[in-house]
């Protein structure tokens, strides 16, 4: 009687370890649940085979000791949850690609103007990748002449990550497995190490195998971005239907989270990274200190850049809006040397020894849920209104905009 009670006990357990294992709520939890998702990941196989063992077991138990045969009922809910697993999991309906086809921007006009996209030059090439497709295929690899590069979307989240990798890093060995946080964990099956979709980095703090530059991606409507770059090409896999054209908001429980709080912030990606609330980045420019590093943010139509504010000669000026009716193409000014820049960092005008200098971008994402990155960056600082306006820098004095100084009144000679 015991026996065949506990053959029906572990196989059972061992079944919903498998089919609910990987089961995002697991992660509101703390980190003890988050390490149940992956453990459970990583003991899949064993944990099948152990399931099927003991159910060949119980068979056997049934046959030789003559035990009644409705003790193999027993296999119906086993039976149930390996179905759950395979048909219903937490990665059900999502994908990897690799070289899925992309194609000219004319040729697919059923994209609405004001879908979510997110950019990305590839080789010098635009390309975008319309979320509407990602919320399908959040792991995109896309090879070429050059290193391949690797997308990673986290639709809970609304973030897209992008680096470049090896060609080792293939399509077939990443597995989606489950979206605990909010964020997309993928399993490397040849490797056996885990990404942290929303991170760029394993669950150990680690650079993943084979991964090499994160690169610069732009979330914005597709209008928006095919008007930028009318060469782009876009990624078309399924038909589009209109499903999932903007952002969603966080699903899933994170310990001590309120979901509620739907904030968004741009992040800028320095040795110590930090959140400005997305609002309170317009077309002033921000001049933010960071650790060592001196950086202007600023939204150029519509779309957030970050750039170094150092300059040669040790300089780190503070930039201010500026227009200049010579150059159309300028956008800011700095304090220092009063030189003349573009959207793109470029110096265009000013003092001859910066001439060709380019502001160097720092990586920058905006519309970001500030509950979600605060969970996976718990050292993460949000920017106060009070920072934000200590940071806008004010055009200087010209000599020339000063009043006169008052005439002193001549006495009259004898």
């Amino acid at each position: 009687m015991l026996l065949p009670l506990a053959l029906i006990f572990f196989a059972l357990l061992a079944a919903a370890v498998v089919a609910y294992g990987t089961e995002p709520i697991w992660a509101s939890f703390g980190p003890h649940g988050l390490d149940l998702i992956l453990w459970s990941r990583r003991l899949e196989w064993p944990l099948i085979a152990t399931t099927i063992l003991l159910c060949g077991g119980l068979l056997l138990v049934v046959i030789s000791a003559k035990r009644r045969i409705w003790w193999l009922i027993a296999l119906l809910p086993i039976l149930a949850l390996f179905y759950h697993r395979f048909t219903a999991g937490p990665a059900r309906g999502l994908s990897t690609v690799a070289d899925p086809p992309f194609v000219a921007a004319e040729k697919l006009p059923s994209l609405s103007p004001n879908a979510l996209v997110v950019g990305l030059i590839f080789n010098g090439q635009p390309v975008a990748f319309p979320c509407s497709e990602l919320f399908r295929a959040p792991v995109v690899i896309r090879t070429g002449r050059e290193k391949p590069v690797v997308l990673f979307w986290s639709a809970f989240a609304n973030r897209a990550l992008a680096f470049t990798t090896d060609r080792d890093v293939k399509a077939e060995d990443l597995e989606i497995i489950s979206s605990p946080g909010n964020a997309l964990v993928v399993y490397n099956t040849r490797l056996g190490q885990f990404i942290n979709g929303l991170t760029g980095k394993t669950f150990k703090g680690e650079t993943p195998t084979g991964f090499h530059e994160s690169l610069q991606i732009v979330k914005t409507t597709w209008q928006r971005w095919k008007s930028e770059h009318p060469d782009t090409q876009v990624m078309s896999i399924t038909p589009v239907d209109g499903a999932f054209n903007k952002a969603v908001l966080p699903r899933h429980k994170m310990p001590g989270v309120d979901l509620a709080d739907i904030r968004t912030i741009c992040v800028v990606a320095t040795t110590q990274p930090i959140a400005v609330p997305s609002d309170l980045v317009t077309e002033k420019p921000l001049n933010l200190t960071i650790g060592k590093t001196a950086l202007m943010l600023v939204r150029v139509n519509g779309i957030v850049r970050a750039f170094n504010r150092e300059l040669p000669g040790d300089l780190v000026p503070r930039f201010f809006t500026f227009a200049d009716p010579k150059h159309p193409a300028v956008f800011w000014s700095d304090t220092d040397t009063g030189s003349e820049w573009n959207s793109k960092g470029e110096w265009v005008a000013g003092i001859r020894d910066l001439h060709g200098t380019t502001l160097s971008p720092i990586l920058v994402e905006d519309d970001l849920y500030w509950n979600v990155m605060k969970f996976w960056y718990p050292d993460l600082h949000l920017a106060t209104a009070a920072e934000v306006a200590t940071a806008i820098a004010t055009p200087p004095v010209k000599r020339m905009d000063r009043p006169p100084p008052p005439r002193r009144p001549r006495g009259r000679q004898p």
